[in-house]
């Protein structure tokens, strides 16, 4: 699958959402038959950044796909709180989450710049739309959608398109940015990964994906990576720009063999 060389946590204090990456951490990414996956909510830069609890209600939809079925987490009543996920049978598993949408307001046009340098979207102040955008208190109306890829049992199974909005799937050549109606060609993309260990630090570049909306980056083997993508559109109103946090989350192989 990968080429190597390796409402609570969305309803926080808009000063998080100066972070740019918004991602779900496994206990562990291969697991037992018979074991539990209990997840974190990741918000933060380079594989770095604070934690908050998993809590499925918080968002619009939390999709728990397996090998059997697919169970939607947002809709389980809140008296019984999600702790853990079983299995749904052997292999490959994903976690799809998709966020409500929610607002942040930016001081100035250097902080958006900032923002959309960091995300390759720069360009769009050079647009006449982007001319005309204020130069103070710029509001953005953003949502984060996110999958973790995880292994019950063995390394096997394929990933599927699970959510209803723009989402990442895993192929055997690479990985595909799904757009609300086909694929996402030629977009910008962050790839972040990082090995194991207190010392280590994420390595980050930047790519494209191609005219099918395909990025095959060559990573690092056994390592943590993120790859995230930035849909940026002006807004009308009382909102200037309309932001789409697109992520993959997964663990490369040990090794090519």
């Amino acid at each position: 699958m990968y080429k190597t060389l390796s409402c609570a946590a969305l309803c926080i204090a808009p000063q998080v959402t100066g972070a740019h990456d918004f991602w779900m951490e496994p206990n562990a990414f291969l697991l037992g038959r018979d074991a539990a996956l209990s997840v974190t909510v990741r918000i933060g830069e380079n594989l770095e950044g604070a934690v908050f609890p998993f809590a499925p209600r918080a968002y619009k939809y939390a999709f728990w796909r397996g090998e059997d079925s697919t169970l939607d987490l947002a809709l389980v009543p809140l008296r019984s709180p999600v702790k853990t996920l079983a299995p749904l049978g052997n292999g490959l598993h994903s976690l799809t989450v998709s966020s409500f949408p929610q607002s942040f307001t930016y001081a100035s046009q250097e902080d958006l710049r900032r923002f959309l340098q960091s995300v390759g979207q720069e360009h769009l102040l050079a647009s006449e739309l982007g001319r005309g955008l204020p130069d103070t208190e710029i509001g953005e109306a953003y949502k984060r959608s996110s999958k973790l890829l995880v292994h019950f049992g063995e390394i096997s199974g394929a990933d599927m398109r699970i959510g209803r909005d723009r989402e990442w799937v895993a192929q055997e050549n690479g990985f595909v940015l799904f757009d609300q109606t086909g694929v996402a060609a030629d977009h910008p993309v962050q790839v972040y990964c990082k090995g194991d260990g207190p010392t280590s630090h994420a390595d980050r570049y930047e790519t494209r994906t191609d005219a099918l909306g395909a990025v095959d980056p060559v990573l690092p083997a056994n390592a943590s990576c993120l790859l995230n993508a930035v849909f940026v559109e002006f807004g009308s109103g009382d909102i200037d720009l309309k932001s789409d946090w697109v992520s993959l989350y997964f663990r490369t192989p040990a090794s090519t063999e």
